[in-house]
């Protein structure tokens, strides 16, 4: 049992009515053998142990539900929470998904169901009755202060009714109805996905609260740990060293000012390498942890100062 409170104000993210920064990390819960399915509920507890270790203090469980125990653990080793609703829907139009990279504010109704792979009527009643079945069954859940509903636009419709129903489900936790695109200038965050530029922060100009709920991704190959031919990474690093000396500037000189501007919350890309995706801070095997824990630290006593 837990009692706490989430809420937004004067452009912040509240814990208990204080305004609370979200230096949060992205999981996807892959694992080498099992994929979905955690080998030990002491590697769940192993892999929070390690988020909270690197100085985050939020996770986003991207485009997953996990099993009860791993949030039981998350309520009760402290560690918040954002929690995707699983993408779905068909192979989106191609150029409608080229747009957001290469153009900033680009979006397009989600009405439009073809455009974004939501033009199958059973899928969508489909993706409402699990999300309503998610949202039920893990409200008791008090790590957990967000809900995302969707994620890049991937089987994206009817954003503003969906994020009514959410809000009419559980009315005391925040939403972000659409991580990264096709926003519809709704709801109270606007949310930012940022990895081929550097990220300069500006007021959204709905006032609603920022956040950059994804970048980073730099990858960092760690030999003896993967049998990929490929190598999968926004940025790619081949000395341990320069992989951190990166990881520390890209949050000195990008989200450090963001924050003093008024960012609410950041959340890098990634916890884990993921088969090809190679730009996780420890390894898929969870043996070696690719980031000097050190420079891990001095990130988060930046961006955190004294919240702690």
């Amino acid at each position: 049992m837990g009692i706490r409170s989430f809420g937004v104000e004067n452009g912040a993210l509240c814990l208990n009515g204080k305004p609370y920064y979200h230096h949060g990390i992205l999981d996807q819960g892959y694992w080498p053998y099992s994929l979905y399915t955690p080998p030990t509920d002491q590697a769940m507890i192993d892999d929070i142990l390690l988020i909270k270790k690197l100085g985050f203090n939020m996770v986003r469980k991207h485009a997953k539900v996990e099993n009860l125990r791993w949030y039981h653990h998350c309520d009760r080793l402290g560690l918040l929470v954002w929690q995707d609703m699983v993408s779905g829907g068909r192979k989106p139009f191609q150029p409608i998904m080229s747009g957001p990279l290469f153009l900033k504010g680009f979006t397009v109704p989600d009405s439009l169901y073809h455009l974004l792979g939501s033009q199958d009527e059973q899928y969508r009643k489909d993706f409402e009755a699990q999300l309503t079945e998610m949202i039920h069954t893990l409200y008791n859940c008090t790590s957990i202060a967000m809900w995302v509903i969707f994620n890049e636009g991937w089987g994206q419709f009817d954003a503003q009714r969906m994020l009514g129903l959410v809000r009419s489900l559980d009315g005391s936790r925040t939403i972000d109805p659409t991580s990264g695109w096709y926003d519809q200038k709704i709801g109270g965050f606007s949310s930012r996905h940022v990895y081929f530029k550097a990220y300069r922060h500006t007021p959204d100009p709905l006032g609603r609260v920022v956040i950059l709920s994804e970048f980073g991704g730099y990858a960092y190959r760690e030999e003896g740990h993967d049998d990929q031919e490929e190598i999968f990474g926004y940025k790619k690093f081949f000395d341990r060293k320069a992989f951190a000396d990166a990881f520390f500037d890209l949050y000195a000189d990008q989200v450090v000012p963001a924050k003093q501007k008024g960012l609410a919350a950041s959340v890098y890309t990634q916890f884990s390498d993921v088969q090809q995706e190679l730009n996780g801070l420890v390894t898929f095997d969870r043996l070696s942890v690719k980031i000097d824990e050190v420079i891990a630290l001095q990130v988060a006593a930046l961006l955190l100062g004294a919240q702690e």
